[in-house]
C-alpha cells in the first residue's frame, strides 16, 4: 500500500522526534506540534495504520510508537531532509582535507576521530593497505651511503624506505637501480619474485650488483608488509551515553563485527563507489545483524576501485541527516584528492621522511 502524504509527514515527524529524544512518540506530541493541524484522534488512527503496515511498532501497551527498520529505511530513502553542515563542522573537515596526507593510514585514523567527535557516535575507518599495482619506482639521494627508495602505487599512495648500502651512492647507481626496478618489479607481488627475476635484476644493475640483495630485501618488505586490511575504531565509549547501549552485550556485539575483519571488509568492498551505505541492525534485508544499531559508511575509492571506507556506528535512531552529510562531504573531498593525485604527472612528495618507512598520499593543489 502506498503511503499518503499525510502518513509520510507523520512517519517523518515520529522518526525525527524519536531520534531527538529517544522516547516513544505519542499522538499528543504530534497534535500539539505546529506542524500538524489534526486532532489527536486522527493522528492516532494514522499511526495505527502505519503500525499495521510495518513502519511503526509499539514497545508496550499505552506507549507511543517507534520506527521499525522499514520505517527508518523509508525515512532515509525518501523523507529525510538534507542536513546543512555548520561553518564549524565544515572547517573541521576542510582542515583535515587541506593537510598533507603524510601517512595515509594515520590520516584516516585522525579523520575517524574527527567524525566521531562531530557526530558523538563511534566511528571506524577501513584501509585496504595491500599493494595491488606499483606504477613505478624512484630513487632519491640522501648521503654518501644512503638513499631513499620510493614506491609509487596506482592507489594514489606513495611509500618510501630508507636504504643503507655498503658502497658510495652516486647518480649512476641510483639511475641503474631505478631502471632495473621499473623494468622488473612493477605490477608484481612479493610471492612473484622468482630466481630468474632476481638474476635479471643483478644483471641490470651491472657493476652495482653487490647491493642487489639489500634492495631486494627492502622491496620484499615493502610489497609484503602491507598485504592486509586495517580496521580502526574510535569513540566506542560514546555509545555508552545512549540507552540502547546500556547493555554491555550490545556494545560487545558491535565490536565483535569489527573484529571479524574478513566479513567486515567484504561488506565495505561491496560498496558502490561514491554512494553512502546504510544498514539498520534488525532489517531483514541487511547483511549486518546488530539489534538497535545503525551502521553507515562511505567508501573511499580510486576510479572504480574501493580502497577503504569511513563510517559511523550508533543507535538505530542516530541522526542520519548529519551523519550522511558529514561522511559524504569528507569522502567526496578525499576521493577527489586521491583521484587527482593518480593523474598527476609528477606525484613525488618533496617532504619525504628519510628516517624510516612511511606512506605518502599526495597533496591536493589548493593554490
Amino acid at each position: 500500500m502506498k503511503l499518503s502524504e499525510r502518513k509520510k509527514a507523520i512517519l517523518k515527524s515520529i522518526v525525527d522526534n524519536y531520534i531527538a529524544g529517544g522516547d516513544p512518540v505519542g499522538s499528543k506530541v504530534l497534535s500539539e506540534s505546529s506542524e500538524f493541524k489534526l486532532s489527536s484522534a486522527t493522528i492516532r488512527n494514522e499511526m495505527s495504520e502505519l503500525e499495521e503496515m510495518g513502519y511503526l511498532k509499539q514497545p508496550h501497551t499505552s506507549a507511543g510508537r517507534v520506527p521499525t527498520a522499514l520505517g527508518y529505511r523509508t525515512y532515509i530513502d525518501s523523507l529525510m531532509e538534507r542536513y546543512a553542515l555548520s561553518m564549524e563542522e565544515l572547517q573541521v573537515l576542510d582542515d583535515l582535507l587541506s593537510t598533507k596526507l603524510g601517512e595515509f593510514g594515520a590520516f584516516m585514523e585522525e579523520a575517524g576521530r574527527a567524525i566521531s567527535d562531530m557526530t558523538n557516535y563511534a566511528s571506524f575507518t577501513v584501509l585496504n593497505d595491500s599493494v595491488s599495482v606499483v606504477n613505478r619506482y624512484e630513487t632519491l639521494y640522501v648521503d654518501d651511503y644512503n638513499f631513499l627508495l620510493i614506491m609509487i602505487c596506482r592507489e594514489g599512495i606513495i611509500r618510501n624506505r630508507h636504504v643503507k648500502v655498503h658502497e658510495p651512492v652516486n647518480k649512476k647507481m641510483l639511475a641503474a637501480v631505478k631502471t632495473a626496478l621499473n623494468e622488473l618489479f612493477t605490477d608484481i607481488s612479493a610471492e612473484e619474485i622468482t630466481l630468474p627475476i632476481i638474476m635479471k635484476f643483478e644483471e641490470k644493475l651491472g657493476r652495482y650488483k653487490s647491493i642487489s640483495s639489500t634492495i631486494l630485501r627492502v622491496i620484499c618488505e615493502m610489497l609484503g608488509s602491507y598485504d592486509c586490511e586495517k580496521v580502526h575504531v574510535d569513540g566506542v565509549t560514546k555509545l555508552f551515553s545512549y540507552p540502547e547501549f546500556f547493555n554491555i552485550a550490545k556494545v560487545q556485539s558491535v565490536l565483535g563485527l569489527l573484529e571479524e575483519r574478513r566479513k567486515f571488509t567484504k561488506l565495505v568492498k561491496s560498496a558502490i563507489p561514491g554512494h553512502t551505505s546504510v544498514f539498520i541492525g534488525d532489517d531483514e534485508q541487511s547483511d549486518v545483524s546488530l539489534p538497535d544499531t545503525g551502521f553507515v559508511f562511505h567508501p573511499i575509492s580510486i576510479g572504480n576501485k574501493v580502497i577503504g571506507a569511513i563510517g559511523v556506528i550508533g543507535p538505530k535512531r542516530m541522526d542520519y541527516k548529519k551523519v550522511i552529510a558529514s561522511l559524504n562531504y569528507f569522502a567526496a573531498g578525499i576521493t577527489d584528492t586521491l583521484n587527482e593525485n593518480t593523474l598527476n604527472e609528477n606525484p613525488i612528495n618533496d617532504n619525504t621522511d628519510t628516517t624510516g618507512e612511511n606512506e605518502y598520499g599526495r597533496q591536493k593543489d589548493n593554490g
